[in-house]
């Protein structure tokens, strides 16, 4: 069964899309423990996307190894509330994410 979690960064990324400022991370991990799609939303409104269809890119990638909790204002939500964000979100790095 798969899992899904929020959690809020509140501290902006450090590189070229510092700007972008503080984001929001949706994870959904699989059976396996490991992490099948991440969706990051920025305070800008930029959102970018990962998952086993499209792994890295030049702004970053998809978590590795299996999902740890961090204990710090992670939040397991619903799949309903997952796909409800992953739905109406458009992605700067994959304008088509499915």
């Amino acid at each position: 069964m798969k899992k899904y979690y929020f959690w809020h960064w509140d501290e902006s990324t450090g590189n070229e899309i510092d700007h972008w400022g503080t984001s929001d991370w949706y994870f959904e991990i699989g059976e396996d423990g490991y992490v099948s799609k991440q969706l990051e939303i920025f305070a800008s409104g930029d959102a970018l996307y990962y998952g086993d269809d499209h792994i890295e890119d030049k702004f970053g990638m998809l978590s590795e190894g299996k999902f740890e909790l961090l204990g710090e204002g992670e939040k397991e939500i619903t799949q309903s509330e997952f796909n409800t964000v992953f739905k109406k979100t458009k992605f700067n790095n994959v304008p088509n994410a499915i």
